[in-house]
C-alpha cells in the first residue's frame, strides 16, 4: 500500500517534485538493503514502477496541454449528457480527440438539450483553451477547454451500437419510472444509474448538506448489487464464459454510467477479485484496493486529479479497515451495530479528502446516512431491473400495471429524499458541527473501552 501511495504522490506532482521523491526513495531503499529491511529485487521493482509513474504522468499532462484553437466549423462527438447550469445547457464534445465543455444560449441550447452521448452534432465557434488554475476542475475528465459555440446543427450522425444500447438501458430506465413525479424521477435514476443531470437544485443542494451525495454517485454498491442480481444465470456459465460475461457486464455498466471515476474504481475492484477468485488465488482486500488504485492509475494518470476517486477509494479503505471493529464494539443489536460502523467507517474513510476540498463535513450525516443507505440500498438492488420491466410494459401499453409495479420503489426514493430534506435543515456549522464531531469521537472510544473491558 505504501509503494501505491507514493506512486500517486509523483503522478500528481510537479516535475521538481517528483525527481526529490524519487531520489529520497532510492537512499530509503538503499538503506532498507543494507540492513536486510527490503529484498534487493523489490527494491529495483518499486524504483522502476516509482520512475514508471513520473514518466506516465509527464506523458499523460503533455498530451492535456496538446490543444488546438481556434475557429471550428464541422461535425464533434457528444461526450456526456447535456445539463441545465441556470439559463443556459452544459454539454462536452469532442472535437479531433480534445474535449471541449460548451456553455450553450438560446437556439444552439435547444439543439443540444436533447443530444445523447456518442452522437455528432454539425457544430461552429470558437476553441479556447483554459487560463491558468481554471484546469484542475477538468483535468480528470480530459476536458481541455472551453468551446465558445456559434451555432448547433440539427442533423446528428448515430452513435456506436455499445453507446447506442447503453442509451437505450438508460431510456428504459427513465420509462420505467415515468409514473414518479419529476422530482423523485431525477433522483431514481441518480440512485441505480447515476444520472442526475436533471436533478433539481435544491435537491443537489440538500444531499450534499445532508452528507448524503454519494448515493446518487453510482459505486461499489451498485456493481455489487449488479453481479448479485446476475449470479443466478453466471452461476450457470461455464468457467472461461462466466469470466468473459462478468467482465463484459461490469465494462458495460460503466459505459451506461458515463465512466464516472468512482464506477470505474469499483469495476475494476470487482473485476480483479472475481479473476483472483476464478484464478483459485483470493487476494486480501487492502491489497485489492491497492492494486485497484495501481491499475487504474496506470490506465489514466489523469485520475490522480479526480475528487470523487479519491473519495471512492478513501470510503472503500474505512469500511474495509474500520467497519467490523466498529461494529464489535457497538455490538448490539448487531444489524444496528453493522450499520452503524459501516456508515461511519465510510464517514471517517473519506474525511481526509472531504476536509481538505470541501471543509468538515455535517456530523448529522451519520443519522441521516443510517437512516437513508438501508432504503437507498433496496432501491439500487431491485429498482433497476424493476424499473426495466416496468419500462418493458410500459412500452406495451400496460402504464397502470406499470406503475404498480414501481409503487414500492417510489416509496422508497420518496424517502431518501425527505431524509435529505430533513437532515439538511438540521445542518451545523462552525464550532457546533466540530463540537458534534468530537462527541462522536468521545463516543466511540467510550464504547471501545467499554467493550475491551467486559
Amino acid at each position: 500500500m505504501f509503494g501505491v501511495v507514493v506512486y500517486l504522490c509523483i503522478t500528481r506532482a510537479s516535475s521538481e517534485i517528483s525527481i526529490a521523491i524519487l531520489f529520497a526513495s532510492v537512499i530509503g531503499f538503499v538503506a532498507a538493503v543494507y540492513r536486510a529491511q527490503l529484498l534487493r529485487q523489490v527494491a529495483v521493482l518499486l524504483l522502476l514502477m516509482f520512475v514508471f509513474a513520473a514518466l506516465n504522468s509527464r506523458r499523460a499532462l503533455n498530451e492535456y496541454g496538446d490543444v488546438q484553437t481556434g475557429e471550428y466549423q464541422g461535425f464533434a462527438t457528444v461526450i456526456s449528457d447535456p445539463r441545465n447550469i441556470g439559463a443556459a445547457t452544459r454539454i462536452t464534445i469532442e472535437i479531433d480527440s480534445d474535449r471541449f465543455v460548451v456553455y450553450a444560449y438560446g437556439r444552439p441550447a435547444w439543439r443540444l438539450a436533447g443530444a445523447k452521448v456518442g452522437e455528432q452534432i454539425f457544430v461552429r465557434g470558437q476553441r479556447q483553451a483554459f487560463e491558468r488554475g481554471d484546469q484542475s476542475r477538468w483535468i480528470a475528465q480530459h476536458i481541455k477547454g472551453k468551446f465558445q459555440i456559434e451555432l448547433a446543427g440539427e442533423q446528428r450522425l448515430v452513435a456506436a451500437p455499445l453507446l447506442r444500447s447503453a442509451q437505450r438501458v438508460r431510456d428504459l430506465v427513465s420509462r420505467g419510472a415515468q409514473s414518479f413525479n419529476f422530482a423523485d424521477r431525477t433522483l431514481f435514476t441518480g440512485l441505480v444509474i447515476g444520472d442526475d443531470t436533471q436533478q433539481p437544485e435544491s435537491m443537489i443542494d440538500a444531499f450534499r448538506k445532508s452528507g448524503l451525495a454519494h448515493l446518487v454517485a453510482v459505486s461499489g454498491q451498485n456493481v455489487s448489487f449488479i453481479l448479485a442480481a446476475l449470479s443466478p444465470l453466471l452461476s450457470r456459465l461455464k468457467n472461461r464464459l462466466r469470466i468473459f460475461t462478468t467482465i463484459g457486464v461490469l465494462a458495460w455498466f460503466v459505459v451506461i454510467t458515463r465512466v464516472e471515476p468512482s464506477v470505474v474504481r469499483a469495476a475494476t475492484m470487482a473485476g480483479l477479485a472475481f479473476l483472483s477468485v476464478a484464478a483459485g488465488r483470493p487476494t486480501r482486500t487492502m491489497r485489492l484496493i491497492a492494486l485497484t488504485v495501481l491499475v487504474t492509475v496506470i490506465v489514466d494518470p489523469l485520475l490522480a486529479w479526480s475528487v470523487g476517486f479519491f473519495m471512492s477509494v478513501g470510503a472503500t479503505c474505512g469500511l474495509c479497515l474500520g467497519a467490523a471493529p466498529l461494529a464489535r464494539i457497538i455490538r448490539r443489536p448487531k444489524w444496528l451495530a453493522q450499520l452503524i460502523g459501516a456508515t461511519v467507517a465510510a464517514q471517517l474513510g473519506v474525511m481526509p479528502v472531504v476536509i481538505l476540498i470541501f471543509g468538515l463535513p455535517s456530523a448529522m450525516g451519520i443519522i441521516a446516512n443510517v437512516l437513508a443507505v438501508p432504503i437507498a440500498g433496496l432501491v439500487m438492488l431491485f429498482g433497476l431491473p424493476m424499473a426495466l420491466c416496468a419500462g418493458l410494459i410500459a412500452d406495451l401499453g400496460l402504464e397502470k400495471l406499470a406503475m404498480i409495479l414501481m409503487w414500492p420503489i417510489q416509496v422508497g426514493v420518496r424517502w431518501v429524499w425527505w431524509v435529505a430534506e430533513i437532515f439538511a435543515r438540521f445542518k451545523f456549522d462552525g464550532m457546533a458541527n466540530l463540537a458534534l464531531w468530537l462527541g462522536v469521537f468521545a463516543l466511540i472510544l467510550a464504547l471501545r473501552h467499554r467493550s475491551s473491558s467486559v
